[in-house]
């Protein structure tokens, strides 16, 4: 039995929710709103920028894009887009359903992992929970989670990132206020890297801003995006809106409005500079209608975050979605059973970039046990999104001959050289017998994973950044202190 195609070797599970007929009708539904309704932009020099390209201004900044814009600017966005490590090396590869994790940022909140209790989240938070990723092997890329609330309001983006890079050497997925502050983490990248062109070469960041929903453009966000693509900075712009209050009520109307509000960043984007890596993306949840919760673990967001990504590999586009996050107010077994659902729905459908990994109390409050219970659950996610290898190493007729009837497999040197990579072998969760387990203390999963997380919080450090630049991310800092007082 021969299998030349070692394409054929393995069949990746995955999940679809949409036909090609319903992606093609929200895609025309978007266009129309585009052509016809328009959005606004609220900054002088991207509606300089529509107008010249030939846009129809409706009112004030209200303006129409037309559809051969849309398919222009399409063509000209990336259809891949690599993302490297603090130190250049290779770390992400957006593109088809490659699928990454990571956490999610500015959280007023966080659980202490020492006292159990809720209280304000810190700039220390921010460097924790960076070291907790930077010690995780599951966890690809990391975000804030916390807001350094004991830092002054105008330097809050600046000592986030600067906790972050010098605390983990993974990818940074970081927000910026204004642009202002966005140049100033963009020297801070530039000095890590060594030049311009070293870092648009080998970027290691990503920036995120969102639309005003419904179908508006902020200034600081139009800014921004026009910044990052005239340097080369990857850039995710998806809408954050609730079904029934900033959005239609139903999933497809509010695709509709929220891939509309993409289009339109994607067309400032590549008209600024084509080719300017732009990352889809749109987070349409739920809004309980009894309590006004956004909420992160409804099936009515899973739905739209899987129907997005759809949408985003119709257009053959690097997508940005969430998982690992929970309604739950504490981490418990809903927010386990909400954690787990969204971080196997999104990896099955392919999403590449999944954030919000840790996210409690509907994007309130972090959760340092929450991330490592994920960082475990992504291990089993990505060893089932494997699949089964099918090959005539894998089929072993030769070891069935050998041992034959009756025989057993356990010392068999085709188990020896397979088993490591054929079973997956878990990290916090128990698989011991119930009086092997009273032995090991009898404890919950939430005490080992707390126990766990102190551990790296006293004794994991992130490989350092030189000195020098270590000066330079300080004196950036510094400098707008001065220039705020």
């Amino acid at each position: 039995m021969h299998m030349d195609d070692k394409f054929l070797t393995s069949k990746r599970p995955y999940l679809r929710v949409l036909s090609e007929s319903q992606l093609e009708d929200i895609h025309f539904a978007s266009i129309h709103v585009l052509e016809r309704t328009g959005m606004v932009f609220n900054s002088p020099e991207a509606v300089d920028l529509l107008l010249a390209a030939g846009c129809r201004k409706v009112k004030g900044n209200r303006i129409c894009i037309p559809s051969h814009l849309i398919d222009e600017s399409l063509r000209s966005a990336p259809k891949q887009i690599r993302i490297s490590d603090r130190d250049g090396k290779p770390a992400m590869l957006l593109a088809k359903r490659n699928v990454y994790y990571g956490t999610g940022s500015d959280l007023p909140s966080v659980i202490d992992p020492y006292s159990g209790q809720k209280r304000t989240a810190l700039a220390k938070d921010v460097a924790n929970f960076a070291k907790l990723c930077d010690y995780t092997p599951n966890i690809d890329f990391v975000m804030s989670m916390a807001l350094a609330s004991d830092r002054p309001v105008e330097t809050t983006d600046l000592y986030a990132f600067a906790g972050m890079v010098t605390n983990t050497t993974h990818p940074i997925l970081f927000i910026a206020a204004n642009r202002e502050t966005l140049e100033d983490i963009y020297k801070m990248c530039v000095a890590i890297r060594g030049s311009e062109e070293a870092f648009e070469k080998e970027p290691f960041i990503i920036h995120y801003a969102e639309p005003s929903s419904p179908l508006q453009h902020s200034k600081d966000a139009l800014e921004k995006l026009l910044f990052c693509a005239e340097h080369g900075i990857p850039f995710t712009y998806p809408s954050g809106t609730s079904l029934g209050a900033t959005a239609p009520v139903t999933i497809a109307g509010a695709m509709v409005m929220s891939n509309a509000e993409f289009l339109g960043g994607l067309v400032l984007s590549q008209l600024t500079r084509k080719g300017a890596p732009i990352i889809y993306g749109g987070g349409n949840s739920a809004m309980d209608m009894r309590t006004a919760t956004y909420l992160y673990a409804a099936p009515e967001t899973w739905l739209n975050g899987m129907a997005m990504k759809e949408l985003s590999a119709y257009y053959g586009l690097p997508c940005f979605g969430e998982g690992g996050c929970a309604d739950a107010k504490i981490f418990d077994q809903q927010a386990a059973s909400e954690g787990a659902s969204t971080l196997l729905l999104t990896g099955m459908i392919g999403t590449n970039l999944i954030h919000d990994v840790g996210y409690i109390e509907s994007g309130m409050t972090g959760s340092y046990e929450m991330v490592l219970f994920s960082d475990t659950v992504i291990g089993q996610v990505k060893r089932f999104l494997k699949g089964i290898e099918v090959s005539d190493e894998t089929l072993a007729v030769d070891v069935l001959n050998k041992v034959g009837p009756g025989g057993n497999f356990l010392t068999d040197r085709h188990t020896l050289k397979h088993f490591k990579t054929s079973i997956w072998d878990v990290n916090y969760f128990d698989r011991q017998n119930y009086s092997q387990w009273l032995k090991q203390g009898g404890k919950t999963l939430g005490q080992v994973l707390n126990e766990k997380v102190r551990w790296i919080l006293e004794n994991h450090n992130a490989k350092p950044l030189d000195r020098a630049v270590e000066e330079e991310i300080q004196t950036i800092i510094q400098r707008l202190e001065l220039k705020v007082k």
